[in-house]
């Protein structure tokens, strides 16, 4: 087993947690692991920043007026706040489609306060309270500047999900017939490649010069690092409190099924990680201590991210009676 973490209850540990981390530099080099590198896997919500690119690159963003902010929320996997929904509507708005469009379907939101929230009001949940409607209205976005069709936009086939294959299979160094597709929770198609693979497609947002979609890249970096919460939500969001402790040196985004990608912009490093059951629960305090033993997150950092170091675990009455705690050693290559 490749253990990334232990939970504990009492003095005993109680599950394990196995998986894999790779740590890639600009250069598209791998200079640390855990575990096997070659794993093919989806990255799930992480790659919403590649999937991104392809909006930018039509010039949606220029077209219809739309923000750094909306650009956020094109990356985002968010809790359905007011900030997310009311942003999401005024992108629909921008680019003259509706909501109907949108093929993510609708889930209670990732933050508790607001479904009860939407509960008492009587209001009733839509694709808009979707956490990837911000990834679908930049998928339309594409469509309304590039006249396809926004009826078909999560088909495999469609123009925009070609695009954006051709892109992750340009930043991956891989071909395109050799990246998995499958089809995502929100219904539109999600691409798995090995996780040395992803590593070097993040790596090179941290070196976008080295990259032939630079400015698209260095402008989705710029806006998820300045403005995280859209990205995540303001409370109780890994990613968002990771980009906020490092005051946006730090671009981050999780991804269904214990996925994690972070990309450090100042030391030019990725870090790609798999929970390989899944669990999200055991990210954090991986990432943090993967981040502090590279030497990348300072001690005030870390200090920010206290709640999100080793995790408790509660019971009904909000007792602790365990923790998480990351216990892995990462192999320098």
């Amino acid at each position: 087993m490749a253990i990334l973490a232990r939970v504990t209850r009492g003095s005993i540990t109680e599950s394990v947690h196995d998986g894999v981390m790779v740590v890639t530099d600009s250069s598209g080099k791998r200079v640390a692991s855990f575990g096997d590198a070659t794993l093919t896997t989806f990255a799930r919500s992480s790659c919403k920043p590649i999937q991104a690119i392809a909006t930018v690159e039509a010039g949606s963003l220029e077209a219809f007026g739309l923000s750094d902010a909306d650009l956020a929320l094109f990356c985002a996997s968010h809790s359905s706040e007011e900030i997310h929904v009311r942003r999401v509507q005024d992108i629909l708005n921008r680019i003259g489609l509706d909501a109907s469009l949108l093929v993510c379907g609708a889930h209670p939101p990732h933050n508790r306060e607001r479904y009860e929230e939407i509960l008492r009001a009587g209001g009733q949940l839509t694709a808009i309270y979707s956490n990837c409607s911000g990834k679908h209205s930049g998928m339309l976005a594409y469509c309304a500047k590039t006249g396809t069709d926004p009826g078909t936009y999560a088909h495999p086939e469609h123009p925009l999900q070609l695009e954006i294959l051709r892109i992750l299979a340009d930043l991956a160094e891989v071909a395109v017939d050799d990246i998995v597709l499958g089809t995502d929770g929100c219904g539109v198609p999600v691409h798995a490649i090995s996780m040395e693979a992803w590593g070097k497609a993040f790596a090179k947002f941290t070196a976008p010069e080295t990259s032939d979609h630079r400015q698209a890249m260095e402008r989705i970096s710029h806006a998820m690092r300045t403005y995280p919460e859209l990205v995540g939500g303001t409370t109780g969001r890994f990613d968002t409190d990771l980009m906020k402790a490092t005051n946006g040196r730090i671009m981050a985004k999780g991804g269904a099924e214990g996925f994690m990608m972070v990309c450090v912009m100042d030391a030019r490093l990725s870090l790609v990680m798999k929970v390989l059951d899944g669990n999200s629960r055991a990210i954090a305090p991986v990432v943090i201590q993967a981040l502090t033993d590279l030497g990348v997150l300072t001690d005030t950092e870390r200090a920010a991210l206290s709640n999100w170091v080793q995790p408790a675990i509660l019971n009904t009455r909000n007792e602790q009676v365990g923790e998480i705690i990351a216990d892995f050693t990462l192999t320098q290559s």
